[in-house]
């Protein structure tokens, strides 16, 4: 992504995308939009990434499912960030814009997907994307002659999703933009006893439905957004579930006592980070609390691993317990600046993220906008590395944003140039009363939280805004 250059005049690169997710859609309307010629790689027959539900995934005693999903997706999943928040800037998440499905402020999953489509469909971008195939290998071509200025030139090998000998096709890119997401390769924690406990164990990654569980005794290791989530559906049709984590500061509807059960029916009991699990099918916990009665089921909610196998021999970047470096800006590593990390950030609103990112990596390749020389990226990547060491964080959180994200989200757009606008204050606040929402009432947030009338005015002029002008190029 050529640093230096400051000519005013576009440069047409060829660009090769990884997923047709969110991140991988709107960032081909990006590559577009500035001119470039772009080629998205799907693995799978249709675009949306984790947002395309599969019901086919068998149980099994085991945290390796029977037949291997990209998707994350149950079958009663509903957002839990209001629809608005989480559009794109300019293709407002609204019915009159979209095949509606699923009207509710928090939506299930196939108005999400159906959105996407609408997306795909409003920007044409279905022909750039070619579906069933898989990457296998992205090689820099250091050696290029071409690559003087931008970073190396890519050697990208793809086959048939289904079979690495069938199809095989190499071409050659002047950048990869990778948009692969992060949840389809489940991290699954070591566990004493996991090899004789007789009970069933998976992750959630294999979750679809509550009722297998039926009447049984749960134990859902993790609490974060999905932990949360699926602990209190299953504890709608399980007689017990106990939810474990390592701490409970942030804890939703939770005075501190491990007596105190929580959720719809009273059903829902906290407990410290799991301990061992014994071949009698007890648990054990961390520290002392209560014991757990018989376990028949441990679901590990305990999150993803970062996974690019297809650049594994690149030489751009050192991956460890889902973190990256060293990259500039969580996306460009400062040694080879023709490849971008698209998404990399958590516990963010992903959507209009991604399309900052999108924007920002866009105009670096065609010149509009700069990247700095390789020494100063180094720097600051070199800074953030020494600020995560000095607050202790661990590698596997070197990523996550969380409040910082707007500040990130201001970076970017000012980044990418001088006509493109910061996101509107009105999603920030709509965030953290969203956040406060989840954590006062976790089982009913996604109906009864309140907003108050500015916020909703504010929304909905923006909504009207890019109504109109989504309208406006359709006539």
């Amino acid at each position: 992504m050529c640093s230096g250059d400051r000519s005013q005049h576009r440069k047409s690169k060829r660009v090769a995308v990884v997923g047709a997710g969110a991140a991988g859609l709107v960032v081909l309307r990006e590559l577009l939009r500035e001119g470039h010629t772009a080629t998205v790689f799907e693995q799978e027959e249709r675009l949306g990434g984790t947002w395309v539900y599969d019901g086919s995934v068998p149980l099994t005693n085991g945290c390796k499912p029977a037949k291997h999903v990209h998707t994350s997706m149950y079958k009663h999943l509903r957002t839990n960030l209001p629809r608005e928040l989480m559009s794109f800037t300019d293709f407002p998440f609204v019915q009159e814009v979209m095949h509606s499905v699923d009207a509710r402020r928090f939506c299930g999953h196939a108005e999400v997907l159906a959105y996407l489509e609408a997306f795909a469909a409003f920007y044409r971008l279905r022909p750039h994307i070619r579906y069933g195939r898989r990457v296998l290998h992205a090689l820099p071509l250091w050696e290029d002659a071409t690559a003087v200025d931008c970073g190396p030139r890519w050697r990208v090998t793809t086959c048939s999703a289904g079979r690495a000998d069938q199809g095989v096709e190499e071409a050659v890119f002047d950048a990869v933009l990778v948009c692969n997401g992060h949840y389809s390769v489940p991290r699954t924690p070591a566990v004493a006893g996991a090899a004789e406990f007789p009970g069933a164990q998976m992750h959630s990654h294999s979750y679809r439905d509550a009722r297998p569980f039926a009447g049984q005794t749960v134990v859902v290791v993790g609490a974060s957004a999905s932990g949360e989530d699926i602990g209190r559906e299953v504890a709608d049709c399980a007689g017990m579930v106990y939810l474990s984590a390592r701490n409970w500061h942030t804890a939703p509807d939770w005075d501190g006592a491990w007596d105190a059960p929580v959720g719809r029916r009273r059903n829902l009991l906290r407990r410290p980070e799991l301990g061992a699990l014994l071949p009698d099918g007890d648990v054990t916990w961390a520290h002392d609390c209560p014991p757990a009665a018989h376990v028949d089921t441990v679901i590990y909610a305990t999150g993803y691993h970062y996974t690019f196998d297809f650049l594994e021999d690149s030489g751009a970047f050192t991956l460890h317990d889902n973190r990256v470096a060293p990259l500039y800006q969580h996306v460009v590593p400062p040694a080879c600046p023709s490849l971008a990390l698209i998404g990399l950030p958590w516990k963010v609103v992903p959507f209009p993220q991604h399309e900052l990112q999108g924007k920002w990596v866009a105009r670096v390749l065609s010149g509009r906008a700069r990247l700095p020389a390789r020494p100063a990226m180094e720097a600051v990547a070199a800074e953030h590395s020494a600020q995560l060491a000095a607050r202790r964080v661990p590698a596997r959180k070197a990523h996550l944003l969380g409040d910082a994200q707007w500040a990130y989200n201001d970076w970017l757009a000012a980044a990418a140039g001088p006509d493109v606008e910061l996101l509107p204050a009105w999603r920030s606040e709509m965030y953290d009363l969203t956040g406060e929402g989840k954590r006062t009432a976790p089982d009913s947030y996604r109906d009864d939280t309140a907003y108050p009338p500015h916020l909703l005015a504010a929304v909905e002029a923006d909504m009207r805004r890019q109504v109109q002008v989504v309208l406006a190029g359709s006539a």
